[in-house]
């Protein structure tokens, strides 16, 4: 009981320390020691990766190591020669780099007892053989010839005198505190160290076989030269303890990882599931190199019952379904483009083509047409936009500047033939029907005339639809044989006084629009014109028709 109320005064007074003295850059240790034995503390860094260029010992509470007797400062170790109830305390050792420094604080916690207070504690099951080790590697390299000796719970073990215990066919009576006792000599003096461990026996018997749960036989995709851990997991039995029984390592290609510098393993997690007792073990590959492709990395948990050994290999990542995929979205992505492209250039495109066609193929057959485009319009007084388009701009570039034969109505009927004969004989031999339309032609038809009416043949054209138009338009739709073309000539155009057929096909097919004002035919104002009714003109000129003698 005094003991544990000395401990108790002891924290106490070392929190109330760290409340109100300084802030610790570094990190803090912890020791629990007993009078009476030899002690120390060595100041190092987890990273060692630059190399100090001094080493300071010191102690908090305005207490120097100079005026305390039993202290000896060698290099990085502070000695205790030996540990005494006064050295209770916090000592700090500060490393300085050439980048920096960083401070390491002890809390040293010495018993009057005769056995130090446990520094670790193992368990195992009954019926096992216990290992249990000195762990004072520090200071059997003091002295080349030391004396070691066991105790447990205070007592000596009898003819144990190595740095480790083996406890064979553990019982529940072989729980206790184990001491490991070293006798050395020291600059000509015999000093004692001590270090306890705490055994803990689980009353039943929960180790089993350990068993790998992952991986089992698995392949892993890999890019070379890159970084890349590996996990393994592995059952280890039931209940406490058995975690410290059970070893976990990893093989590759049959040699351990300790021999490769690229692998590192982790420190086994331990975890628990209900009462199931699981372990972890993480490869990690700095870099994956070419000798770790395609052969086995083994994970291997053992205990004193079997072991089980889970496998996985490595293979390069396969980038084939990654570069279809980009092929493939490329390649649609052309196509959509493409489409678009062809949608918005299409005159342009069949225009170019028709350009080469004379190279890679052979000249149309004939179609026994005289004419490529029949053009009708309303004419009568000389001085409409769509008279003056008719007889004027268009002959000036589809004739002469591209070729093509018009039959054009009012320039090219012969005085005193009969209007029905020469219109329908005209119309069936023509490629396509041009329809000139301007805003006077449905200001001058009649609101109440339509296409299917019978009208009287001796009225005047300028009152009622030219009857050319009328044959044009019942074999376009009737007998679908020829292709009508609408051009507009005006802005604004009244539909609503056009004959039905007239509308039908506004509707369905559109019409092109002419821009007039603009002396020149061939104005920028009227190039995407041109292209347009030259795409819905034949794609070959055909001959033209020779003059009857």
């Amino acid at each position: 009981m005094s003991r544990v109320f000395y401990l108790c005064f002891l924290t106490a007074r070392l929190f109330i320390h760290l409340a109100h003295g300084e802030e610790h850059k570094g990190e803090i240790k912890t020791h629990y020691i007993s009078a009476g034995y030899f002690f120390q503390l060595k100041c190092s860094a987890d990273d060692d990766s630059e190399e100090p260029i001094t080493v300071t010992w010191s102690r908090r509470w305005n207490q120097t190591l100079n005026t305390t007797f039993g202290l000896e400062v060698r290099g990085d170790v502070l000695q205790f020669l030996p540990a005494q109830t006064y050295h209770n305390g916090s000592y700090v050792c500060e490393i300085k780099y050439p980048t920096g420094s960083w401070q390491i604080e002890f809390l040293l916690f010495v018993d009057p007892g005769p056995c130090p207070v446990p520094a670790e504690s193992r368990s195992g099951s009954q019926g096992i053989n216990q290992v249990l080790f000195c762990r004072q590697k520090d200071v059997l390299h003091l002295d080349p010839a030391p004396y070691i000796q066991w105790f447990k719970d205070c007592s000596p073990v009898d003819k144990q005198i190595l740095d480790h215990l083996w406890l064979i066919n553990i019982t529940e009576s072989s729980a206790g505190v184990y001491t490991c006792f070293i006798n050395f000599t020291l600059q000509g003096r015999r000093y004692t160290s001590a270090r306890s461990t705490q055994l803990k026996v689980n009353k039943e018997n929960t180790l089993l076989n350990p068993r790998v749960t992952n991986p089992k036989k698995d392949t892993v995709t890999v890019e070379p030269g890159s970084s890349r851990e590996l996990v393994c997991s592995a059952f280890l039995g039931v209940g406490e303890g058995t975690e410290s029984e059970t070893f976990m390592f990893w093989t590759v290609n049959e040699k351990h990882v300790e021999a490769i510098k690229e692998l590192t393993v982790s420190k086994t997690k331990i975890y628990q599931h209900s009462s199931w007792t699981y372990g972890q073990s993480t490869l990690s590959i700095s870099e994956v190199r070419p000798e770790f492709l395609h052969v086995p990395f083994r994970c291997i948990a053992q205990n004193s019952l079997g072991e089980d050994i889970g496998m996985l290999f490595l293979q390069p990542a396969n980038h084939s379904g990654f570069y279809t995929t980009v092929c493939l979205c490329m390649a649609f992505s052309m196509v959509v483009v493409g489409v678009v492209m062809c949608f918005l250039f299409k005159v342009d495109l069949v225009l170019a083509s028709r350009k080469l066609r004379p190279l890679v193929s052979k000249k149309r057959a004939p179609d026994g047409k005289l004419y490529d485009a029949y053009v009708s319009y309303l004419f009568g007084d000389g001085s409409s936009q769509a008279e003056t388009f008719a007889l004027q701009v268009l002959p000036e570039v589809l004739e002469k500047q591209h070729g093509y034969t018009l039959f054009i109505s009012g320039r090219d009927d012969l005085p005193g033939e009969a209007i029905q004969d020469l219109t329908s004989e005209t119309m069936r031999r023509s490629r396509r029907l041009i329809i000139i339309l301007s805003a006077q032609t449905a200001s001058r038809l009649h609101p109440t005339i339509h296409a299917d009416e019978q009208l009287p043949l001796h009225q005047s054209p300028q009152y009622f639809p030219n009857y050319d138009q009328q044959i044009g338009l019942y074999d376009a739709l009737i007998q679908n044989g020829l292709q009508v073309i609408l051009v507009e000539t005006d802005a604004k155009m009244d539909y609503i006084s056009l004959p039905e057929s007239l509308r039908y096909i506004r509707r369905k097919q559109g019409a092109l629009r002419w821009r007039s004002g603009n002396s020149i035919a061939t104005s920028p104002r009227n190039g995407r014109f041109w292209k347009c009714l030259r795409y819905h003109m034949p794609p070959e000129p055909g001959l033209k028709p020779q003059a009857t003698p």
